[in-house]
């Protein structure tokens, strides 16, 4: 036999050979035996952990239960199931018996924990998910003033889930857009704190009770991984900005001396915290910059003037820094936690200056001088030039 039939025939036989060590699909698990979760909730309550998951229902959309159920939503795709245990992680286990498939949390995009379980601290959750290995470490956190499950089974009349709207909800920034890595990041940090977009149930427009929407309202804060209070506004857009989390938020401006006000539509909206070590004392800066558009006017001023429209925007960074003032109150005088993560600032910029005083930083921290500046811009003053409603003058 000639040599290059040999070869020619052991380059056709060596792939046959392969495709005996391929293990193929032996060990798969079809989508029909998967019980797909959505969003997952934890509650505590009666000294046991609830975890509630939300999980598809893979059937056609648009079918209702005759009987309204609360464990599906007008759409037909999402039911929710709730077991407890001493431990997430019992709680978990015990769960799955109550789900004939395999749960599968690969597709969990979003996280609440209510409040009662934020006091009882963070770390057990955290720790368990981001250990177990299919949950999303880049799933949004919320936090629920009731029980998380009550905002897991919200049958919503405009998303497919509860779950899509708080994650469009997250997207749009209404509030601090905090994901599960982002969450562990900041509890672990020198400051030990975090902030989390508090979530309510709107009131329902029909007898079914469910049939309704999440919303935000709040920001809870959290101490060396514990909740610790809710900020409300107009102390929660101060804490937002500090944090550099403003965004979607239409501020009132007025001037002295001035009836009405100007309401002014924010765009990106950025504050940048600069920390400084001059002469032995320790100082942050705090520096807001954004653009903005007026959308409402209630005064008799035109815009069109430029001297106006500094002083509208003196006034609109004056308002700023009153909102930092008093986010600056809260967290330093009122709770005594480095909510807006100070210290990590320091220890990035001054590493040496910081191993040797970090044991004095609540003290410093405390006492710290704090200078607000700014850069605003009204980049728009609307479609109209003159105050809408007003009479005017007509020339003869």
């Amino acid at each position: 036999m000639k040599p290059r039939t040999i070869r020619c025939g052991v380059a056709c036989f060596l792939p046959l050979v392969c495709t005996l060590l391929l293990s193929g699909c032996w060990d798969r698990t079809e989508i029909n035996d998967l019980a797909i979760v959505l969003a997952t909730g934890i509650d505590y309550a009666e000294q046991k952990v609830q975890l509630t998951a939300q999980i598809f229902i893979p059937r056609e959309s648009g079918s209702i239960s005759s009987t309204g159920s609360s464990e599906g939503s007008p759409s037909g795709v999402t039911m929710t199931r709730t077991a407890e245990g001493s431990t997430i992680a019992e709680a978990l286990n015990r769960l799955q018996r109550k789900v004939s498939r395999e749960m599968f949390w690969g597709h969990c995009e979003v996280v609440v924990i209510s409040e009662q379980a934020g006091k009882q601290g963070l770390r057990e959750y955290i720790d368990f998910l981001l250990r177990y290995p299919q949950f999303r470490e880049h799933a949004y956190v919320f936090t629920s003033g009731g029980d998380a499950k009550e905002v897991l089974a919200l049958m919503d009349p405009l998303e497919r889930s509860s779950a899509e709207s708080l994650r469009e909800m997250a997207n749009l920034g209404l509030g601090a857009r905090v994901t599960m890595l982002k969450l562990a990041q900041s509890i672990a940090s020198p400051s030990g704190t975090a902030i989390l977009s508090r979530m309510l149930v709107s009131p329902a427009d029909s007898d079914q009770k469910r049939v309704t929407t999440p919303y935000a309202k709040g920001i809870s804060l959290f101490k060396d991984g514990y909740y610790v209070q809710t900020a409300l506004e107009p102390v929660s857009v101060g804490v937002l900005l500090l944090s550099n989390e403003l965004n979607n938020f239409i501020m009132p401006v007025k001037l002295d001396q001035v009836e009405g006000t100007l309401s002014i539509r924010m765009n990106d909206v950025k504050t940048v915290l600069t920390p400084r070590i001059k002469n032995g004392e320790w100082s942050m800066g705090v520096h807001i910059k954004t653009t903005g558009e007026v959308v409402l006017n209630t005064t008799d001023l035109v815009l069109v003037n430029p001297l106006l429209r500094v002083k509208v925007e003196d006034a609109w960074l004056n308002r700023f820094k009153e909102l930092a003032e008093d986010a600056l109150r809260l967290a330093r005088q009122e709770l005594s936690a480095d909510i807006y993560q100070f210290a990590d600032k320091f220890r990035r910029r001054y590493p040496q200056s910081w191993k040797q005083r970090q044991q004095e930083w609540p003290a410093i921290y405390r006492d710290m001088p704090v200078e607000i500046t700014g850069d605003v811009v009204i980049t728009d003053t609307g479609q109209s030039i003159q105050p809408q409603g007003e009479p005017r003058q007509m020339d003869d």
